[in-house]
C-alpha cells in the first residue's frame, strides 16, 4: 500500500493531476496482453474458392502446414456461404472485394460469421472498409493484398500465420530477409500496422521525410509483436548493410521544417559518439544523467546513458545489432519491451535533443496496450521539463 501511494505522489509531482488521471482513465487493453500458445505447426485445409486461394496453397505447402480437404482439421473458407460457415473447426474466412460488395448487414452469411468470431482476411484496404462497415472487430481482420507483387502476397500470409499461431515468428523473419527488399543505409522506415487506415493515412498527410512504411507483425501479446517488429527491421537493415537507421511508429507527427531539423542532428550524430538518437523520450527514472551538452539552433543536444520511447529513434549499426538480438524470453512486458531492451544495452550512448525534435498523436490508441496515447502525454511533457530544467540551470 505504501509503494502504491508513494508511485503515486511521484506520478502527481512529475506529471500533474492530469497525467495522475489519465494513467487511471486509459487502462490497458487485457486482450491485446494474453499470452497464446506456441505455434502449434498443425495442418489447415483450403476451401471455398477467391483470388488468394493458389496463393494460400502455395504458402501453406511450403511451409508443411496444408492438409487435404477431408482431414478433418481446421480450415481457411475462401468467400463462404453460411452453410460452409458452420461446416467446421475454421481458421479464417477470406473475403475478397466483390464478395464484400454484395453483402448486407442482414446477408447470413456475414452475421453468422460475425457471430462465430472467426478471423478475416481481406484482400484490399477497401475491402477492408467494408468489412469493418458491416461490423467486423478490427483486431480480427488481417489485410492480405491480393494485387501485390508476390514477395508482398508471401509475406502478408506468412504476417497472418505468425499472428493465427501457425508460424513462429522466428520463421517469418527468415522469410523478410529472404524476399523483403533491402532496408539501405540511412533509410526511414515507419513500423505500422497495415489494417490501422487511418493512422496510416494521417501519417502519409504528415510525412515531410519520406519514411517508408513497414509491415508491423501482429502478435498476442501485443508488446512481443512490437519487438519482434523491431528485431526484424533492424535483422534486415544488417543484412542489407545499414550502418545507421531511423525508425518511427505512424503515431509520430513532424512539424513542417522536421527535414531541416532531422538533417542537423545527422550533422551532429555524424561527429558525435552515440548509439541512440531518442528523438522523443517517453519517461525517465529520477533526475536525467547529462554527461555532455550542446546547442543546436532553438534545442539543446543532450548526451545520456538512458533512453525510454520508440516513437521516433535513430540507431547506428551498434544498436542494430542489439535490437536484432531481442529474445522474446528474456522478460515480460515491464523488463522486456524493445526500448526497456535497448535501455539495457552495456555502454549504451544516447543523444536527444529538448525541446523534442518530434511529436506523438493523442488522439490514437496504443496498438500495444489498447489505451489512448494520452496517457503518454502527461509523461512525455514531465520528461521534457525536467531535462530543460536541468540543462538551463547549468
Amino acid at each position: 500500500m505504501l509503494d502504491a501511494v508513494r508511485r503515486l505522489c511521484r506520478v502527481v509531482a512529475q506529471e500533474g493531476v492530469t497525467g495522475a488521471i489519465n494513467r487511471v482513465r486509459y487502462r490497458r487493453d487485457d486482450r491485446l496482453m494474453r499470452e497464446i500458445s506456441a505455434p502449434s505447426g498443425q495442418p489447415m485445409a483450403l476451401a471455398g474458392h477467391g483470388p488468394l486461394k493458389a496463393r494460400f496453397q502455395a504458402e501453406l505447402a511450403r511451409h508443411g502446414l496444408l492438409a487435404a480437404a477431408s482431414a478433418g482439421c481446421r480450415s481457411i473458407v475462401f468467400n463462404p456461404g453460411a452453410a460452409e460457415l458452420g461446416a467446421g473447426d475454421l481458421a479464417a474466412a477470406v473475403l475478397d472485394d466483390d464478395y464484400l460488395a454484395a453483402a448486407g448487414p442482414q446477408d447470413g452469411a456475414i452475421q453468422a460469421l460475425l457471430a462465430s468470431g472467426c478471423a478475416m482476411i481481406v484482400g484490399s484496404e477497401e475491402g477492408l472498409r467494408r468489412a469493418l462497415a458491416l461490423g467486423a472487430a478490427l483486431p480480427d481482420i488481417t489485410l492480405v493484398p491480393d494485387r501485390a507483387p508476390g514477395h508482398q502476397t508471401r509475406l502478408a500470409i506468412g504476417r497472418w500465420l505468425a499472428y493465427a499461431g501457425a508460424l513462429d515468428p522466428a520463421r517469418h523473419l527468415e522469410e523478410v530477409l529472404a524476399f523483403a527488399p533491402p532496408i539501405g543505409d540511412r533509410a526511414h522506415i515507419c513500423i505500422s500496422l497495415p489494417e490501422y487506415l487511418q493512422r496510416r493515412d494521417s501519417f502519409r498527410q504528415g510525412n515531410p521525410a519520406g519514411f517508408r512504411f513497414f509491415d508491423g507483425i501482429r502478435l498476442l501479446p501485443a508488446w512481443k509483436g512490437c519487438a519482434w517488429s523491431y528485431k526484424t527491421v533492424a535483422a534486415k537493415a544488417l543484412q542489407s548493410g545499414a550502418e545507421r537507421l531511423t525508425i518511427c511508429e505512424d503515431d509520430a507527427f513532424f512539424s513542417p521544417d522536421f527535414p531541416q531539423y532531422c538533417a542537423a542532428i545527422h550533422r551532429y550524430l555524424d561527429r558525435a559518439d552515440w548509439d541512440v538518437f531518442n528523438g522523443v523520450m517517453t519517461r525517465i527514472e529520477g533526475k536525467p544523467k547529462i554527461s555532455l551538452r550542446r546547442r543546436l539552433g532553438d534545442n539543446h543536444i543532450i548526451h545520456t546513458p538512458h533512453m525510454m520511447g520508440m516513437v521516433f529513434n535513430v540507431y547506428n549499426r551498434i544498436a542494430l545489432e542489439w535490437m536484432a538480438d531481442w529474445s522474446p524470453d528474456a522478460g515480460d512486458a515491464n523488463t522486456n519491451t524493445i526500448d526497456e531492451w535497448l535501455n539495457s544495452m552495456p555502454g549504451l550512448r544516447v543523444v536527444s535533443a529538448v525541446p523534442f525534435i518530434a511529436g506523438h498523436r493523442e488522439d490514437v490508441h496504443s496498438t500495444i496496450f489498447g489505451f489512448k496515447n494520452q496517457r503518454y502525454s502527461g509523461m512525455i511533457r514531465a520528461t521534457e521539463r525536467e531535462i530543460l530544467s536541468q540543462v538551463e540551470s547549468r
